[in-house]
């Protein structure tokens, strides 16, 4: 797990806030760096997210994550995630099947992991909140989290986390997934 906390960089951040749910961009593709400003841009149009210099702002830190995380990962393309939550997505504890994912929360609660040493523990009770063991990430977090498809290591490898459960408060979440365009681990 790797962690880039930036908060005080992102000047759009009450903006998203202040946008209605409907007008938040959502989208899943599958593409190469250079080609993710102008898709997240179609993306916000397509969605009705006003135009102006603070969607440009954000649109330019979704491609910039997109095209450092390509570069980490040394792939060409990225499948790309752009989730807006309102419900109990991912509420288990659980691993994800990649080798590596990119996670960050643009609006709402940010992701809940568990340390390693309680990451079997939590597995064995994935619905339960075990909120004094879990951590929790700020909006505007970047996270790169070891999936359990990472080479050479088993499927009991990997960060355990969970979405926070957000269902019933009011609350929406803006989530950015990026995985290697690769495969995942096998069964």
């Amino acid at each position: 797990l790797a962690v880039l906390k930036r908060i005080h960089v992102m000047t759009w951040v009450a903006w998203l806030n202040g946008l209605p749910a409907h007008a938040l961009p959502t989208c899943r593709l599958v593409l190469n760096p250079e080609e993710a400003w102008p898709a997240i841009q179609a993306t916000c149009d397509a969605s009705g997210t006003p135009t102006g210099p603070l969607r440009d702002a954000f649109v330019s830190d979704v491609a910039d994550l997109a095209e450092r995380f390509a570069a980490i990962t040394h792939t060409d393309s990225v499948n790309l995630r752009l989730d807006v939550v309102s419900g109990n997505a991912c509420r288990r504890w659980h691993r994800d099947c990649v080798p590596l994912r990119l996670i960050c929360t643009y609006r709402g609660p940010g992701t809940l992991w568990m340390p390693p040493q309680h990451g079997s523990w939590a597995l064995a009770h994935a619905d339960d909140d075990l909120a004094q063991q879990a951590h929790a990430f700020e909006a505007g977090d970047v996270a790169l989290f070891k999936g359990c498809g990472w080479a050479g290591q088993t499927h009991d490898n990997g960060i355990v986390h969970r979405s926070p459960r957000i269902e019933g408060t009011g609350q929406t979440r803006l989530v950015l997934v990026l995985d290697p365009l690769q495969p995942s681990c096998p069964g």
